[in-house]
């Protein structure tokens, strides 16, 4: 074996060190330029943490100042006081409630995919755009949905996603469809709310997503004919990121879940009842327990709770509660890990 080909293998199994940050700022309500995410990110999810309001959620496919908000069923729509830009170590705000409030405390957690360029994907029957970080395991995918059931979209990935998030732009009343390969592809579950997850509607064609595509049924939620869509595509990579799914005991010496990495962030949902979303992060809270949480499907400021402990270490996330949103008993709790860059 050659050393080039030594040196390629080797670079091709270490994950990008530049994919995934956390930051913390301070609102001034009028324009202001967000620095330390150590990368130019093309997914900026925002949230007031001291303040009852939406979340908010831009990418670079779309363009800086078009803007979803995860907890919420509204199409997108351009505000040009939200995200202004992506820039080569963060982002610009203006003086949106949303994301720069005079005395308002946010979080923005910031992802990488293909630095904004974006091409055609012809892998499915519906032809995409799609940009793409193969090292971060992470694409965007804009299509025209024809509401035919089988349908195809290609993502991009070169490896099946564990974990797609999507929207329909352009139709309000219709919120935010989840495809997590920890649950058969009959079921799914929605971001925007605290409900279990749905089987037999068939909103991915009960059909388990590929390497090249992910199928959608002919349902109008995932699959409006006519109308404009986007998905956020996640797979696994070893020593970064982390997509599966655990079985709460209802000790407060809860479920070590393995990851490989010492997490920085976590999402988790109860697949089966009617308790919110969590996401925890280790630049909120920056000792274990980890107990400041935010709730994607609410409007709701931060809240910290003994019953959202949970122990960031070096390879895993331990439950330390028995609360119901993490550690339910008998409970399947679906989750997403990932380390800061």
């Amino acid at each position: 074996m050659s050393v080039n080909k030594k040196i390629i293998e080797t670079e091709a199994a270490v994950p990008d060190s530049q994919s995934f940050n956390t930051v913390l700022y301070s609102g001034n309500g009028g324009t202001q330029s967000i620095t330390g995410v150590g990368f130019k990110p093309d997914i900026v999810w925002i949230k007031p943490r001291n303040q009852v309001e939406n979340h908010t959620l831009h990418d670079s496919t779309r363009g800086a100042i078009n803007q979803l908000a995860p907890n919420a069923t509204a199409s997108a729509r351009d505000q040009s006081n939200t995200v202004q830009s992506f820039d080569t170590d963060g982002f610009t705000t203006g003086s949106d409630n949303n994301t720069n409030k005079s005395g308002i405390n946010y979080v923005a957690w910031c992802w990488k995919a293909g630095g904004g360029t974006t091409s055609s994907n012809t892998d499915g029957d519906i032809t995409s755009t799609v940009q793409t970080s193969a090292l971060s395991g992470c694409s965007i995918v804009k299509w025209t949905a024809n509401g035919n059931a089988g349908v195809t979209v290609g993502h991009g990935l070169g490896v099946a996603p564990e974990l797609i998030i999507m929207k329909n732009l352009d139709r309000a009343g219709y919120g935010w469809l989840v495809y997590h390969s920890a649950i058969s592809p009959t079921s799914a579950i929605v971001l925007n709310t605290a409900d279990a997850k749905t089987s037999g509607i068939g909103y991915f064609n009960n059909t388990a997503a590929t390497s090249s595509v992910f199928s959608l049924g002919s349902d109008t939620f995932g699959n409006y004919n006519g109308d404009d869509y986007i998905a956020y595509c996640y797979h696994s990579v070893s020593g970064f990121s982390k997509i599966g799914s655990y079985t709460g005991d209802g000790n407060t010496n809860g479920p070590t879940v393995t990851t490989g990495f010492q997490p920085d962030w976590l999402l988790v949902k109860d697949e089966g009842t009617g308790n919110s979303w969590r996401i925890l992060d280790s630049v909120r809270s920056t000792s274990n327990p980890r107990n400041n949480y935010l709730d994607p499907n609410t409007t709701a400021a931060e809240g910290t709770s003994i019953y959202s402990n949970v122990d960031f270490n070096s390879n895993n996330f331990q439950l330390k509660n028995l609360g119901s949103n993490y550690n339910n008993s008998g409970r399947t709790y679906l989750y997403w890990a990932i380390k800061n860059n």
